[in-house]
């Protein structure tokens, strides 16, 4: 299937769902083509979607060439997004930013060493983890580079060389292996335990929101006072970590986001992302009136809650908004736990390179983790370890972009998306009971922590 002709169908297929609830907008996106007809069709949806993006009906849209269907993407979307696409002349990609990547790939990168592989930044501080998107490295030896410590796409240009190579290194399939969130999360949703029916939000920066890995997910996206779009993460990538329908903890769950700016005046602000919160608690509400789920979780990186925080502007107006998520069992998972006389924290971990995704055993503690004694065993037993670091996630460079991100920013989405498959079995699961059990259900690994099982945890609570 060509790569873009997807995204017509899903949006056929939502057009339809719409239409049959009588939304106002499906129903007048459907008048504008059939009139005041009722009884309408897929078959009709896909024709009315073929007509919104130039073309004469549905086969024709799809029987186009795949620079097509992306010269259509590009020329409906720039309508609606703030960050405008371009199309590569005739090639069938569509991108984010005017730059065409596949061409002048970068030769080095400052503070990038690739004979002992480290990478240095301004300030002198040495990182293991390597950036290597668009990178041309078809000139360097990387036999003895570990995968797992460097970030890559699709567009990174490799020794063809294979003794140049790391043992058993495939970067499109490695790529594509690591999509897996890990440690048995693919079986749970072949249990059909996949978040269907549950809701959950974000707050960080810039989001490409018609990604094919997780636009069919996204209900609802507003930035909040964020004119500097490339602050923040990359929204896609906590969002496809969360609800991708290929590398997503809960594929079939909603999500709502907010692209809200941290800065302001040279300074650090809560206020925007109190906006934020405020206004995820009354779509809760507003789900609830209408005899749905709620939020269950909003997932944020940045520790809100934490002292180091407690100084910065608008403090206050987070803290009336988390008191009012707390109060609608609204879980914020903000990067600060908070589990009133519990000694609880949180692990990251990465599979080992050539190793079982699904495996407990075959993890390890990130380098960037906390180096903590091994004498400490009170620390050890009450840790709980989630996959944080070496994931494929969505990137914003095109709608289908994907990379491999050694660091990592995926301990939260993993948390939040198996806290939403866990309320899919107890609904009025509260965060405190979701740690307990799976601290109780987990698997003990000497000098990481423990390493929480998805699937025995889901048991435990089905009992």
């Amino acid at each position: 299937m060509r790569k873009y002709l997807e995204f017509f169908r899903v949006e056929a297929k939502s057009l339809l769902k719409n239409f049959q609830k009588n939304e106002q907008s499906a129903i007048a996106r459907c008048t504008e083509v059939f009139g005041d007809k009722k009884d309408l069709s897929l078959m009709n949806m896909q024709h009315v979607v073929a007509k919104e993006y130039g073309f004469d009906n549905w086969n024709t849209l799809n029987k186009a060439e795949n620079w097509q269907l992306a010269e259509a993407l590009v020329k409906s979307k720039n309508q609606t997004l703030a960050m405008p696409l371009y199309g590569d002349e005739g090639k069938g990609n569509v991108y984010s930013r005017a730059e065409r990547y596949e061409v002048g790939l970068i030769k080095n990168r400052a503070g990038i060493d690739l004979e002992n592989f480290v990478q240095t930044s301004p300030s002198g501080y040495a990182s293991p983890f390597l950036q290597l998107e668009k990178f041309d490295l078809s000139d360097y030896d990387l036999a003895k580079m570990n995968p797992l410590f460097v970030s890559f796409d699709e567009y990174t240009r490799w020794p063809k060389d294979v003794a140049k190579l790391p043992q058993n290194f495939n970067p499109q399939n490695f790529m594509e292996q690591r999509k897996n969130p890990g440690l048995g999360i693919r079986r749970l949703h072949r249990q059909n335990l996949v978040g269907q029916g549950r809701a959950m939000a974000v707050i960080d920066g810039f989001l490409l929101s018609d990604h094919l890995e997780y636009h069919e997910n996204l209900k609802g996206y507003e930035r909040i006072c964020s004119d500097d779009l490339g602050h923040g993460a990359n929204g896609g990538a906590l969002v496809s970590a969360l609800v991708g329908k290929t590398c997503g903890v809960a594929p079939f769950a909603d999500v709502y986001y907010f692209s809200a700016q941290q800065m302001e005046n040279n300074h650090r602000t809560q206020r925007y992302y109190a906006i934020a919160l405020q206004k995820i608690c009354d779509i809760h509400e507003k789900l609830l009136q209408n005899g749905k789920n709620g939020i269950d979780t909003v997932c944020i990186l940045w520790g809100i809650t934490s002292p180091v925080f407690q100084q910065d502007d608008g403090v206050s107006e987070m803290k009336d908004a988390l008191e009012r998520a707390h109060s609608l069992n609204i879980w914020v998972n903000s990067g600060d736990l908070k589990f009133e006389g519990k000694l609880w924290s949180e692990g990251r971990i990465h599979c080992a390179y050539s190793e079982d995704l699904d495996n407990p055993m075959d993890y390890e503690a990130m380098p960037n983790a906390p180096k903590i004694s091994l004498e400490v065993s009170e620390f050890w037993k009450n840790r709980l370890c989630f996959p944080a670091g070496g994931r494929t996630v969505a990137r914003n460079d095109r709608l289908d972009a994907y990379a491999f991100s050694a660091p990592g920013f995926y301990l939260k989405p993993y948390e939040c998306g198996l806290f939403v498959l866990a309320r899919c079995i107890k609904n009025d699961l509260t965060p405190e009971e979701f740690w307990r059990l799976s601290l109780e259900t987990g698997d003990n690994l000497v000098g990481v922590g423990v390493i929480v099982n998805p699937q025995k945890l889901i048991d435990a609570l089905r009992k």
